[in-house]
């Protein structure tokens, strides 16, 4: 398996596509940011226990989903291309697909963005088939605060974090698709690393010291 990777400076490029085998083998036995929210506590739809989250990271057991899951997830990864463009031409920006980001301060810790505007800009994209309900209660508010951040779930503000503290950048744009309802959200989003410094890294890090490390071949 040849694996191509860039210095970024604060981590390392793989260029793996998201979603194939060599994306899922880098992903294997890190901390992702995807599953920041399940490990730290902040995913209440997520009822298995740490033992069995850890042993499903590390690649020992694989999570089972539904099939309608299946078809759900399926179909946000199909729309992602069209909305990253979407997005891309609203803001009249360039966004660029990218691949896998292993954090340097910490290996295992990884991240994959769904695309970047530049140095200081990420991409975080959701496509689920109705509209998050805080985000719709926040879009009807014509006083809305656009620094407020208080109507993204705690597990996808995590992952955001996340994904904007490995790659070192200043902001990452959260944007949601609506497919069945063709509803469109996004907003510029400050990344906190204080939050990461004093709680979701920390947090993140004792659960692989104690439950995926002691897994590891």
């Amino acid at each position: 398996m040849k694996i191509i990777m860039q210095d970024k400076g604060s981590y390392f490029l793989v260029d793996v596509l998201q979603g194939g085998s060599q994306w899922k083998y880098m992903r294997k036995g890190r901390v992702t940011m995807s599953n920041l929210g399940k490990i730290v506590g902040h995913a209440p739809y997520c009822d298995l226990s740490k033992e069995e989250l850890a042993k499903i990271l590390v690649g020992k057991t694989k999570e089972v989903h539904s099939q309608k899951a299946i078809d759900r997830m399926q179909k946000g990864t199909n729309y992602e291309p069209f909305v990253r463009d979407y997005l891309a031409k609203i803001l009249d920006v360039k966004i660029t697909e990218t691949g896998f980001a292993i954090w340097k301060k910490d290996v295992n810790f990884g991240a994959s963005l769904d695309g970047i505007i530049d140095e200081n800009t990420g991409i975080e994209i959701k496509c689920p088939a109705k509209m998050y309900k805080p985000i719709n209660k926040y879009m009807s508010d014509p006083q809305r605060d656009s620094e407020d951040i208080s109507h993204i779930w705690k597990s996808q503000y995590d992952q955001i974090i996340g994904n904007g503290v490995i790659t070192n950048r200043k902001y990452m744009i959260f944007c949601v698709y609506a497919y069945e309802e063709k509803k469109f959200f996004y907003q510029k989003v400050k990344v906190d690393y204080d939050y990461w410094n004093n709680f979701l890294y920390p947090t993140a890090l004792d659960f692989y010291n104690k439950y995926m490390l002691p897994l590891k071949d």
